[in-house]
């Protein structure tokens, strides 16, 4: 299901890489948008997913808090996603910025399926 663009955007923390985040500001820029709006478009990309694909991603990445503001039925599709995959939404949006940017995802893991 694809979540509800139209609700107001809100407030979100994510524990994104520095070298991801500084990538994802300039891509952003060279697209005229913004970071969450980037977010935006691959969180329910990634949502709608049959296959979702799952990357241990790469050590040694240098994580920091940020900030992106996202509505509440694209946060709550990303939260279900981390409880299917026992992983956090932070490693869940890192993974799909740093694929958009051609960063290095890390091994793939077994694909999740849509449920």
């Amino acid at each position: 299901m694809m979540p509800d663009q139209n609700s107001s955007p809100r407030h979100r923390t994510i524990v994104i890489s520095d070298e991801t985040w500084a990538n994802t500001l300039e891509q952003a820029a060279l697209e005229g948008k913004t970071a969450s709006e980037l977010c935006l478009f691959l969180a329910n990309h990634y949502i709608n997913l049959e296959q979702k694909p799952v990357y241990a991603l790469p050590d040694g990445l240098i994580p920091r808090s940020r900030t992106i503001y996202l509505p509440d039925s694209t946060w709550a599709a990303l939260k279900r996603e981390k409880v299917l995959q026992n992983r956090s939404s932070s490693e869940i949006m890192e993974q799909l910025l740093r694929g958009y940017l051609g960063l290095s995802l890390g091994n793939r893991l077994d694909a999740v399926e849509n449920k």
